[in-house]
């Protein structure tokens, strides 16, 4: 069995490749069940989560089992670590279920976020989507933008409460060698020139979220909400078409949801439906269709 480590992944993997392994893969009929998350008490009457997120090549509808390959994702989050949750994903042979390689699950995560949202971006952004504002603060950023860039020439990025040190690892992208970074404190001031706005996460220098209850984008703007939990108004959601990652088990079941990615990836439901309309992409809690398409993609590739 290999071990796959974080470096091997930056080596082996590039923002089109990853978005286009996930656009088959939503497109395809990967078996991606639901499996229940395991509590683990703790001291205090705290609880920590294993969350196991298993999906396998769809054998029985290919009639071939001399292809494919089976995976489960393994997500540890305990009350007493901070960040993100520890993440290892185990790949198996579909031909005689031998264990073949073990990814580091969490920069394998961060692919796999941006490779989600960019893909999310070419279907719901508009095409001529060029300026870009970044609210909040969040490591995976840097990756982000980077796939962005694959969908849309961006020529503008506004950063409100993030990081220096993200700042900087952005502005060293390749990708986005041509755009013009900027810092900015007034958020409602910027959304007006925004076409695409993405929600991070928390400010940076105060730890909390910046206001977004009153978040008004202009028309024809995407909203891609990478923190699932920033707090967006009522006004905002009931006015943009929202769509998600997985419509099996939504973020927000009580939210009007249009589509899914894998209902765009197959073209049968609609994105954008008109220049001037808002859309908001908040992605659902279940990731195992998406992991085990980029596992694959790394292991045949490292």
């Amino acid at each position: 069995m290999r071990i796959i480590s974080s470096d091997e992944i930056d080596a082996c993997l590039e923002d089109r490749d990853v978005l286009e392994t996930l656009r088959r893969a939503f497109r395809s009929n990967i078996v991606a069940p639901v499996a229940p998350d395991l509590r683990i008490d703790r001291l205090d009457q705290l609880a920590g989560h294993l969350t196991l997120q298993p999906a396998w090549t769809n054998f029985a509808e290919q009639n071939d089992v001399t292809r494919g390959y089976i995976g489960c994702s393994l997500n540890l989050d305990l009350p007493e670590n901070k960040g993100f949750a520890s993440n290892l994903y185990l790949l198996y042979s579909g031909t005689g279920g031998q264990p073949i390689a073990l990814v580091d699950g969490m920069r394998m995560r961060t692919w796999r976020t941006a490779g989600v949202h960019a893909l999310a971006a070419s279907y719901l952004s508009r095409e001529d989507a060029r300026r870009l504002l970044v609210i909040g603060d969040d490591l995976r950023l840097p990756r982000l933008l980077s796939a962005y860039a694959t969908v849309r020439n961006l020529t503008s990025i506004l950063f409100a409460g993030t990081s220096p040190e993200v700042r900087k690892k952005a502005a060293n992208q390749p990708e986005l060698g041509n755009v013009h970074f900027g810092v900015t404190s007034e958020i409602h001031a910027a959304q007006e020139g925004a076409d695409i706005i993405c929600v991070a996460g928390p400010n940076n220098s105060s730890g909390s979220y910046d206001t977004l209850t009153y978040l008004d984008p202009p028309v024809g703007c995407h909203v891609d909400i990478l923190d699932p939990s920033a707090t967006l108004s009522s006004e905002l959601l009931q006015e943009s078409r929202l769509f998600s990652s997985d419509l099996t088990a939504p973020a927000r079941a009580e939210l009007e949801w249009a589509a899914d990615l894998s209902d765009l990836a197959k073209g049968s439901k609609a994105g954008r439906r008109y220049y001037g309309q808002r859309t908001l992409f908040l992605p659902g809690a279940r990731t195992g269709l998406a992991d085990f398409a980029i596992a694959a993609h790394i292991f045949l590739r490292s």
